[in-house]
């Protein structure tokens, strides 16, 4: 009966939050553990923190501080901040002296003073796309806008105007440094070693992809998968930069990390080589099956225990011995091999195969090697004792920057005109935005460029209305510091989280930014009457109207002309590497063939319908993957024949080679040409075909000649591997001017969308 009345009570529900509880600690540890979360958080304190110690000790312009906030921010790592704050500082005190000197005894020359301002600041504007201290070149610029642009009206008091941002930047520098280095630090030297171990991680499952590929697709998408590890390298060492600013311990050791990045990028060109499966009727697969496993296996467990960075030295020899083991029985197999076939049988496009994904497994097994002795030395002296290495970035601006460098000086020129003439409303804001507008707009990520420039003055003017009549009721308000504050939090870290999300400033982020610093400049410790949120819209209004006029008008940054562009940067390169070797190329040129595809690909999202054919971006994506293959088949194989060549006296094959390069380099200039000259590429395939046949041709009767003579399998394997390579980069050579004629080139030249 109890059982049967208790039944029939209604049942207590558990109290909620036993059972929600859980499930909130859970939802807040994972926000709390999401880096965006922690950037925004920091972001907020960073800023607030500078504006209110700006506001305690009495500076003059606390925007200034909360400026340089958002400059340092955006450097995640605590070495990056470290370095952006030295340069940011340096650069800034030059500026300040420059920016004073021009104004205060130039000012009534304008005819000497506009082109000296121009030319300072398109210089440095020019000087920040490039390698070495960027970011000092950028505050030099920075700085001498904003003295140069207070000042003016002045031009006795414009030492105050560089008092002041000096002081200020060093505030926000400090204030910077502080929190970046001790609310949720991140240290690039760590980051460093964990992408290291996920690199050769992610290798060893590319290469069992490669190996175990039954068809040619998956075998050309574990290709593609290591042919875009270059990027992952150069990610790499930016690390190694920031890194060795953290640490005195790491920096010893740079030049072995260095070597170790070196390493992985060379596993990667081998695995990227391996693009076709061996033909399951070839005797090389049949016959050398177990040989050529033992050999994988042996490999993928090496990779496997370099993940582990910390793995003894003992492990590692044993990995290494027995890849060599397996080399040994691969070389006896292939020695007994000429004892049971008549190898003159073997088609030399089997042969060709088999030696291409050999000598692969060779390069691999060689930078192996090379990677667990810079792993044994890490515990003591590194095996090198250069600090030094090659710029990954070029050391001069490219052709974009000094283009950037023009329009930005041209600009700033203008806007001082406009301010000295006109003494329009806002005029702190007209000087800085024009600048900032035109110096990072075309470099947001997205790879939009100046396309939409005109559709978001619209929309930016829009906003900037909502914006004016938000601060217009809101005025009482402004003035109440707890009101200030939250704002400001709220606004920053907003920024900051989506900053983090973008890797980079984009178009509305610094549309953002230019509203938050003009909004604190309204300074609501004050009555804020009506004529300064005027000003604070004019002066941001007029900058964009400036900038984006500029923008359009001259070298224009469009997506369709920044792909042609990268395109023929790709194709030239390739071109050096034939005429005077992969070796040639500094290390930042070479950089470029792994870059330029990302680049390219960000910007074919706006290939589309109605403006261009239906499936265009797609045909530049397959051009795109042509070009690439071409030049990093070069990079690997250029003048590695020779040696080989020479040594057997061939001066018949060495002929063919020159030949097939020169054909090589024919069809590349044509691709220049036709993007040159707006119209469809003019060049003999037929003669690049036949140059092919005739080196495989030679080549086959090289091989048969080595056999015949019993040289080293070795040695052979090696010929027909980098004759394969320079076969399938002719290929390549050849679709490429079938994917050209199927674009529209005219459409591609020109300014299709405002």
């Amino acid at each position: 009966m109890t059982s049967l009345l208790s039944s029939c009570l209604p049942r207590k529900r558990p109290f909620p939050s036993l059972t929600r509880v859980p499930r909130l600690e859970n939802v807040l540890n994972a926000t709390f553990r999401d880096p965006a979360f922690r950037y925004g958080v920091k972001f907020g304190i960073a800023g607030v923190s500078a504006v209110f110690l700006a506001l305690l000790i009495k500076l003059e312009e606390p925007v200034w501080a909360l400026f340089t906030v958002f400059v340092l921010m955006i450097a995640q790592y605590v070495g990056a901040i470290g370095e952006k704050s030295v340069f940011r500082v340096i650069g800034t005190v030059i500026g300040g002296v420059i920016g004073y000197l021009l104004t205060g005894s130039l000012q009534q020359e304008p005819w000497i003073f506009l082109p000296l301002i121009g030319l300072v600041v398109g210089a440095c504007t020019a000087m920040f796309g490039q390698a070495r201290y960027p970011y000092a070149f950028l505050l030099c610029g920075l700085t001498t806008v904003v003295v140069a642009a207070n000042g003016m009206a002045n031009p006795a008091t414009s030492w105050q105007y560089m008092v002041w941002r000096i002081e200020e930047v060093v505030l926000g520098v400090m204030v910077t440094m502080v929190v970046q280095s001790v609310i949720w630090p991140r240290f690039a030297r760590i980051e460093f070693l964990a992408n290291m171990r996920r690199g050769f991680g992610d290798l060893r499952e590319c290469f069992s992809a490669a190996v175990t590929a039954n068809s040619h697709e998956a075998a050309e998408a574990a290709s593609s998968m290591a042919s875009q590890f270059p990027e992952r390298i150069t990610d790499l060492r930016r690390l190694l930069d920031f890194g060795s600013r953290e640490s005195q311990h790491f920096r010893d050791r740079l030049s072995t990390f260095f070597d170790l990045t070196n390493c992985q990028s060379r596993i990667a060109s081998a695995i990227a080589t391996l693009r076709e499966p061996l033909d399951p009727r070839s005797p090389y697969r049949r016959d050398f099956a177990n040989e050529m496993q033992a050999l994988f296996s042996a490999i993928s467990s090496a990779l496997e225990d370099l993940e582990n960075l910390e793995s003894i030295p003992e492990t590692r020899l044993a990995r290494r011995t027995a890849i060599e083991e397996s080399q040994k029985r691969l070389e006896s197999a292939l020695l007994a091999m000429r004892h049971r076939y008549n190898l003159d049988s073997i088609p030399v496009e089997d042969a060709m195969q088999f030696s291409i994904r050999v000598l692969a497994f060779q390069e691999i097994q060689k930078s192996i090697c090379r990677a667990q002795e810079l792993l044994n030395s890490l515990p003591r002296d590194p095996l090198q004792t250069s600090k030094e290495h090659a710029p990954y970035l070029s050391p001069w601006p490219p052709a974009f920057w000094i283009r950037t460098g023009i329009k930005s000086g041209i600009a700033t020129m203008i806007s001082l005109i406009v301010l000295n003439w006109l003494n329009p409303p806002g005029a702190t804001m007209l000087a800085l935005g024009t600048w900032v507008f035109t110096a990072t707009n075309a470099t947001s990520p997205g790879g939009q460029g100046d396309r939409r420039t005109f559709h978001f003055l619209v929309l930016s003017m829009l906003t900037l209305a909502g914006l004016s009549l938000l601060l217009l009721a809101g005025r009482p308000l402004l003035s109440s510091y707890a009101v200030m504050n939250t704002v400001l939090f709220t606004w920053l870290f907003t920024w900051g989280y989506l900053c983090f999300k973008a890797r980079g400033m984009t178009i509305p982020m610094q549309f953002s930014m230019l509203c938050i610093v003009g909004i604190l400049g309204l300074n609501g410790q004050d009555p804020i009457s009506f004529q300064q949120i005027v000003d604070f819209f004019f002066g941001i209004a007029l900058a964009l109207v400036l900038s984006s006029v500029v923008q359009r008008v001259m070298w224009p940054s469009l997506p369709q002309w920044e792909i042609r562009d990268r395109l023929i940067e790709l194709t030239r390169i390739s071109r050096q590497i034939i005429e005077q070797g992969p070796d040639s190329l500094p290390l930042w040129q070479r950089t470029r063939i792994a870059l330029i595809p990302g680049e390219v690909t960000q910007r074919l999202q706006y290939i589309t319908p109605p403006v261009y054919p239906a499936g265009e971006s797609d045909r530049l994506r397959d051009l795109l993957s042509r070009l690439f293959k071409i030049g990093y088949h070069l990079v690997v194989t250029c003048r590695r024949l020779d040696p080989i060549l020479a040594t057997q006296g061939n001066q018949g094959e060495l002929e063919a080679l020159r030949n097939l390069e020169g054909q090589i380099d024919s069809a590349l200039g044509s691709v220049v040409v036709a993007f040159r000259s707006n119209r469809p590429p003019v060049f003999d395939t037929a003669a690049l075909e036949a140059s092919i046949e005739r080196f495989k041709s030679k080549i086959a009767a090289l091989r048969l000649r080595m056999l015949a003579a019993a040289a080293p399998p070795i040695q052979t394997l090696e010929l027909m591997g980098f004759a394969e390579r320079y076969c399938l980069a002719a290929q390549d050579a050849a679709f490429t001017h079938r994917c050209l004629n199927s674009l529209d080139i005219p459409l591609l030249n020109g300014d299709c969308s405002l």
